[in-house]
């Protein structure tokens, strides 16, 4: 008997619509309406759920089902792991902030292992909003991106509008493979259709690291299911041919980029020969010999004619040449690296040869002639491979996203291997880090001296290796406790392999994201047949 039984009589009409089922699964909506659109959306669902949990009483039943479900106390470990991570912490200001963050972990498989999971009906509900909730984002994005609303978009990051864009783009990846696994429209053809758009956002908003998740996912699903989803031989051997020519057309994709990238354009003057000091105008160029910086073989930093430059930029573009400090702003940099790319002088001849929509593209962010002619698959390979050379030249990884994960990762490496059993404790992480940084004399800049990037690292940093070895048993075990054990293993690999790249579990979005569908599909839903899934 919960608390509105108390107000109202068992039978009586209100009951209906007001009853505690109703206010689980309100909650349970209003969480996953906000793992895409607000972390204050998904803090009210879980007090939603944690107050009806509460109201509802019937402790005795929930305390039982507590002690005999294995599988609530194995996830459970993962908390338990922080709380016991603060024997050995220094700084509690940071593991408290830490804990609070962690707290779905411990809500969730209390609050839905203890209540009467979901049925079919109920399961469809909940994915159905989720759809909604993303197909109602995607469209926002969209109008961002054809800019009907909002600022210019310069970082295709800026078209998450509400959280993080690794996020937003694994909340895509998820939704996707429900859409086509689950099937929960009307019809196939919807939810098909529908899935499709996802994976088409993702391409298009450059949501690599979601895209690449799905893309993975589904390649694992498809070859351990292969015989499932490929009935008949033929079919089989369409899909490893489908599968081999894929492969085969990424592998020349790359190769034909690097090969692009090591190859130099043409000049028709000698950089090396800084003699010829002047522009048709009588400017004097500057040449800056010792910096070795360059775009497709040519040095950004020579044959600049600064003042003829700035007033020819300052015609053709409304953003400024120069900052208030009258030092030169990024794009000026960008500017000077698009023309080397070409092989321009960077001068007022040079310069009457770029067109409006090149002008246009410097000043959304392209600083290399190939990105203005090739895919965005190309583009991020010739930027994959300038990141890497540049910190192979320079040594600094600085706004690099590939090297600074490099970086990341060898410096958690060091980390553990000094505080190898145990680690730094619950609320060191980031003392900790700082003092390896100070210790390697780091080359990144402080405003990029970040946590691993690497969930899985963070676990070793923070718990040594026994930690960690109880970290991924709490994950990867409760799984064979799972109803619906095929879709939890889909999603449980995808949330795997983000952990690659980022600490997923240490924001709200992510630890929500995780925890959640987590607990959902292991401890929180009936068995059923996902449209012969299953």
């Amino acid at each position: 008997m919960g608390l509105l039984t108390i107000f109202f009589r068992a039978d009586h009409p209100i009951l209906i619509w007001l009853n505690h089922r109703h206010l689980y699964l309100l909650g349970l909506a209003t969480i996953v309406c906000g793992l895409g659109w607000s972390n204050v959306l998904m803090s009210i669902g879980q007090l939603i759920i944690i107050g009806n949990w509460i109201i509802e009483f019937d402790f005795k039943r929930k305390f039982q089902a507590l002690k005999e479900n294995r599988a609530i106390w194995i996830i459970l470990l993962l908390f338990i792991l922080h709380i016991i991570g603060l024997a050995w912490t220094e700084d509690f200001k940071y593991a408290t902030k830490d804990i609070t963050v962690k707290l779905p972990l411990l809500a969730f498989p209390i609050i839905i292992g203890t209540t009467q999971k979901l049925k079919l009906k109920e399961w469809r509900l909940i994915i159905n909003v989720y759809v909604i909730t993303l197909l109602a984002l995607s469209i926002a994005s969209l109008g961002k991106y054809l800019g009907y609303w909002g600022g210019e978009i310069t970082d295709k990051r800026q078209l998450s509008n509400f959280i993080s864009h690794i996020r937003y783009g694994l909340n895509l990846a998820f939704v996707a493979i429900l859409l086509f696994w689950f099937k929960p429209l009307p019809t196939r053809a919807a939810s098909y259709l529908l899935g499709l758009w996802f994976i088409f956002c993702l391409l298009l908003f450059q949501l690599y690291t979601g895209l690449i998740t799905l893309g993975v996912t589904l390649l694992v699903i498809s070859i351990i299911r292969r015989r499932h989803l490929f009935k008949t031989p033929v079919v089989r051997r369409l899909f490893y041919i489908a599968t081999s020519i894929l492969l085969i057309y990424l592998s020349y994709q790359t190769n034909q980029v690097y090969v692009a990238f090591n190859t130099a354009v043409v000049l028709s003057y000698n950089q090396e020969d800084m003699s010829s000091s002047q522009t048709i105008n009588g400017e004097n160029f500057s040449h800056e010999s010792t910096d070795q910086r360059k775009e497709n073989g040519v040095y950004t930093r020579r044959y600049i004619a600064r003042n003829e430059i700035e007033k020819e930029w300052n015609k053709a573009s409304n953003q400024s040449f120069k900052n208030e400090q009258n030092v030169d702003n990024p794009i000026a940099q960008r500017l000077y690296r698009y023309m080397s790319s070409k092989g321009l002088k960077k001068d007022s001849l040079s310069f009457s040869t770029l067109s409006n929509q090149e002008i246009k593209a410097i000043e959304n962010g392209v600083a290399n002639y190939y990105y203005f002619t090739h895919t965005k698959l190309q583009s991020r390979l010739h930027k994959t491979f300038y990141e890497l050379k540049e910190f192979q030249r320079t040594g600094n990884a600085s706004g690099y996203s590939i090297a600074m994960r490099l970086v990341y990762w060898e410096t958690a490496r060091a980390i553990i291997e000094k505080n190898v059993w145990f680690g730094v404790g619950t609320g060191d992480v980031k003392i900790a880090f700082e003092k390896e940084y100070t210790a390697s004399n780091t080359t990144l800049d402080t405003k990029y001296r970040k946590r691993t990037h690497n969930q899985i690292l963070t676990f070793g940093v923070t718990f040594g290796l026994i930690g960690l070895t109880i970290a991924l048993f709490s994950i990867f075990i409760p799984l064979n406790f799972a109803k619906n054990k095929k879709l939890a293993w889909v999603f449980v690999c995808m949330m795997a392999l983000s952990f690659l790249t980022e600490d997923t579990l240490e924001t709200q979005a992510g630890i929500t994201l995780y925890s959640f569908f987590y607990c959902l599909l292991i401890l929180g839903t009936e068995k059923f047949q996902l449209n012969n899934s299953e």
